[in-house]
C-alpha cells in the first residue's frame, strides 16, 4: 500500500518534518551503522523518507525510541546530545500517535482470507457434529499445521497439500464408519461399539445422533435430517436446490439396493469433504456507505459470517443451532444481541478451547512435554510432573475465563492451582489430591501469575540449568510484547575459554563474556538480566533462596533495578498496561486469523480504553475484539481508492 494510504491521518504532523528534523539527525548519527550494507541489527534507516513510511514499520521505530532512550544507541558517539534524543525520540512518537487518531484513512481490516479448517478445528467441528471423540493424527497421519512460534489457526500457515486432501476424504470415513456402527477391518471386523474404552462413548454419540432419525424414516424426514446436518457443517442454510441434489445421493442408493442408513452414510460424506466444510469463505461485498476518509474498500461481514468469526475464535469451531438462528434472524447485527451471545458462549464448555488453543500456545506452556531438563538431574520432572505443569496452566487459563477474572491475574494473584506432585515441587503443604485443586498462597511461596509456572520455567530451561536468555527473551515477548530479533546464526554455543583470559567466577560471567559480541550484545543486555531475575526457580520450577552463588538482581532496559523474582514481579506490574495491549495483540491475532499490521494498533488501543473500565476482565477483551473494526468488517477486492 502506498504512503498516501496514510495521508489524511498526518494533518497533525506538518508534512515534510521527518525530511527536515527527523532524518538529518539519523543521516548524521545512525546512518553509518543502520543502511543497506551494514544494517547492524537487521536494520536499514536508510530506507525510510516519510511519516507514512514510519508508520507501517512502527514495531523497528518502537524499538529505535526505546534503544535512544536507553542510551543503547546511537553507542559510542559523544556528538549525540541529549537535545538529538529528544529530536528522534519526541519525532518519533509524535508520527506513531497517529496510530490511535481513529482517522478514517486507518480503517483497515486486513488482507481478505481464505481459511482451511486447522487440525484442532477441524477436529472439534466433527466431535461437535457427530460427539464422536476421535484422534485424527493418530489414527490417520493428519499432520500438524505448521506456524513456527505463532498460532495452528493463522491464514499463512494453512496450506493445502494434496496428501491432505486425501487425509480429509478418509477421516470423513473414519467418522461415518465409527457413528453408523459399521465394521472396521482394524478392529477385527467387530463392530467398534463393541470394542473398549470406546465402546460407551460412541454408542452415547450414535443415541445422540440419530435421536431425531427412525431407521426407516420417511424421504422427508430423512431430507429435514440431512438439511440440518448440512447446514451446522456448513455454517449457513441451504437452498432447497441443495438439499434435493444430496437427497438424489440418498434416492440412488436406496435404487441400488442399500439400506436407508447406509444410503444416509453416502450423503453425508459428500457434506464432511466439501469446501464449504473444509474452508472459511466470506463474500466480497461493496460497502453501502463509505466512510468519508476512508480509503480502503471494507465493509461488514454477514450475520453468518461473524457467527463463524465468534464460534472460531471462542470455541475453535463451528456455531451451534442457537448462534446459527440468531444469525439467520439478523440479530447479530445488534449490539445487546450480539454480546449476550458472546456471554453465553464463553460460559460454554466449548470456550475451554479457547485456553488449549490460545492460552497455552501464547504462553509457550505446550511446550512442557519436550522441555529439556532430564531426569538424571532433576528426578521429579517425569511424565506425570510434566503433565501436571501442562494441567495447572490450564486449570489456571480457565478458570480466568470461568470466573471472567482480570487478565493481569496471569502476572499477579494470590491463588494457584496444584496437584499433590506440583505441590510438593512448589512447597505448597496440605494438597494430596492427584488433580488439580485451587489454592491459596502466602508471600513467602513466591508463587501467583505464570512467572512461577513449573510449564514455563522448564520450558525456557536446559537440560541441567536455567536459561536466563531463554527466560529473558520469553519476558520480552510474553510480558512486554517487544521481543528480540532473531539471533545470528552462529549464536546460542559457547566458545572455548580464552586461555589468556581470567576464567568467569560463575555462570552469570561467562554468559557475559559469551555476549560481549557487539552482535549479540544488545540483546544479550535486555534477556539476560529479566532470565536472571527468575533464577530463584531451578529448571523444573522448584524455589531456591537468593545466595553469594545465586544472583538474582538486574536492571530493566529503562533503567530499573531489581535484586530478585519479588522486585522482579512488581516491575512487570508497573508496566501492566504494557501487559495487557500484548494480550489483546496476542488475542486479535489469533482472532483474525494473521498478523498484525499498523493499522491495527488504534484497535487495541481502543480494546484496551473499553476494557480498562471492567478492570480488564477477560470477558471486556474479548467482547472489545469481537466488537472491533477488523472483526466485523471485510476488506473488498476492489483497489483502494486515491486518499482525499
Amino acid at each position: 500500500m502506498a504512503c498516501g494510504l496514510v495521508a489524511g491521518a498526518l494533518g497533525a504532523v506538518p508534512a515534510g518534518e521527518f525530511q527536515e528534523k527527523l532524518r538529518p539527525v539519523l543521516q548524521e548519527h545512525c546512518f553509518k551503522c543502520h543502511n543497506a550494507e551494514k544494517h547492524k541489527g537487521g536494520i536499514d534507516l536508510t530506507q525510510f523518507d516519510s511519516e507514512g513510511a514510519v508508520l507501517k514499520k512502527y514495531k523497528l521505530w518502537q524499538r529505535v525510541i526505546e534503544a535512544v532512550k536507553t542510551e543503547e544507541m546511537p553507542p559510542d558517539d559523544d556528538k549525540f546530545t541529549p537535545m538529538h534524543g529528544e529530536v528522534v525520540v519526541g519525532g518519533v512518537k509524535k508520527i506513531l500517535a497517529l496510530l490511535d487518531s481513529g482517522h478514517p484513512s486507518l480503517l483497515d481490516p486486513g488482507p481478505s482470507l481464505i481459511r482451511r479448517l486447522s487440525r484442532a478445528e477441524y477436529s472439534n467441528a466433527v466431535r461437535d457434529l457427530t460427539g464422536l471423540e476421535l484422534d485424527f493424527s493418530a489414527q490417520l497421519g493428519m499432520p500438524a499445521d505448521s506456524t513456527g512460534t505463532s498460532f495452528e489457526n493463522l491464514a499463512a500457515a494453512l496450506s493445502v497439500p494434496a496428501s491432505l486432501l486425501e487425509k480429509y476424504f478418509a477421516a470423513a470415513d473414519l467418522a461415518l464408519t465409527r457413528l453408523f456402527g459399521e465394521p472396521d477391518p482394524q478392529w477385527d471386523g467387530r463392530p467398534d461399539w463393541e470394542r473398549k474404552p470406546n465402546a460407551e462413548q460412541v454408542k452415547k454419540a450414535r443415541a445422540k445422533f440419530f435421536g431425531e432419525l427412525p431407521e426407516n424414516a420417511e424421504r422427508t424426514v430423512t431430507a429435514a435430517f440431512v438439511g440440518k446436518f448440512a447446514r451446522l457443517a456448513w455454517r449457513r442454510p441451504l437452498a432447497a436446490a441443495e438439499t434435493e441434489r444430496l437427497m438424489k445421493l440418498y434416492d440412488a442408493a436406496l435404487a441400488s439396493g442399500d439400506p436407508p442408513r447406509a444410503a444416509l452414510r453416502k450423503v453425508l460424506k459428500p457434506v464432511l469433504v466439501a469446501p464449504d466444510f473444509l474452508f472459511r469463505i466470506e463474500e466480497d461485498r461493496t460497502p453501502k456507505q463509505p466512510a468519508a476518509g476512508a480509503v480502503i474498500a471494507a465493509a461488514k461481514v454477514s450475520d453468518l459470517e461473524l457467527a463463524s468469526r465468534l464460534a472460531f475464535f471462542l470455541w475453535s469451531s463451528l456455531p451451534d443451532d442457537a448462534l446459527l438462528a440468531a444469525a439467520e434472524k439478523g440479530e447479530l447485527s445488534k449490539s445487546v444481541a450480539l454480546e449476550a451471545q458472546v456471554k453465553r458462549m464463553l460460559a460454554d464448555e466449548r470456550a475451554k478451547r479457547l485456553t488449549s488453543d490460545f492460552f497455552l500456545r501464547w504462553l509457550g506452556a505446550n511446550k512442557v512435554s519436550e522441555a529439556r531438563p532430564g531426569t538424571e538431574f532433576f528426578p521429579a520432572f517425569n511424565d506425570a510432573m510434566k503433565k501436571a505443569m501442562r494441567e495447572e496452566v490450564t486449570a489456571f487459563c480457565d478458570n480466568l475465563r470461568a470466573e471472567d477474572r482480570p487478565v493481569l491475574d496471569l502476572i499477579a494473584s494470590d491463588y494457584a492451582f496444584v496437584n499433590a506432585d506440583l505441590a510438593k515441587l512448589y512447597g505448597i503443604d496440605g494438597v494430596t489430591a492427584k488433580d488439580m485443586q485451587r489454592v491459596a498462597l502466602k508471600p513467602e511461596q513466591h508463587r501467583g501469575g505464570v512467572l512461577g509456572m513449573g510449564a514455563v520455567l522448564a520450558a525456557t530451561s536446559h537440560t541441567n540449568r536455567t536459561s536466563p536468555t531463554k527466560r529473558g527473551k520469553w519476558m520480552l515477548d510474553v510480558i512486554f510484547g517487544n521481543p528480540p530479533p532473531p539471533p545470528p546464526a552462529n549464536a546460542g554455543m559457547f566458545k572455548d575459554e580464552d586461555k589468556n583470559k581470567k576464567e568467569p567466577k560463575d555462570f552469570r560471567e561467562k554468559l557475559a563474556q559469551h555476549a560481549s559480541d557487539p552482535a549479540c550484545a544488545g540483546c544479550h543486555a535486555k534477556m539476560d538480566p529479566l532470565g536472571f531475575g527468575l533464577d530463584n526457580y531451578d529448571a523444573i520450577g522448584a524455589w531456591r533462596p537468593t545466595s553469594p552463588e545465586l544472583n538474582t538482581s538486574g536492571t530493566l532496559p529503562g533503567g530499573e533495578k531489581f535484586g530478585g523474582v519479588d522486585e522482579l514481579k512488581k516491575l512487570v506490574w508497573a508496566r501492566r498496561d504494557q501487559f495487557v495491549r500484548n494480550v489483546i495483540g496476542q488475542m486479535l491475532t489469533y482472532a483474525l486469523g494473521r498478523e498484525l499490521d499498523y493499522y491495527d494498533e488504534g484497535q487495541i488501543t481502543r480494546i484496551k480504553t473499553a476494557a480498562d473500565k471492567s478492570g480488564d476482565k477477560l470477558s471486556a477483551l474479548v467482547l472489545g475484539i469481537v466488537q472491533s473494526y477488523p472483526f466485523q468488517y471485510r476488506r473488498n477486492a476492489e483497489p483502494a481508492v486515491a486518499a482525499k
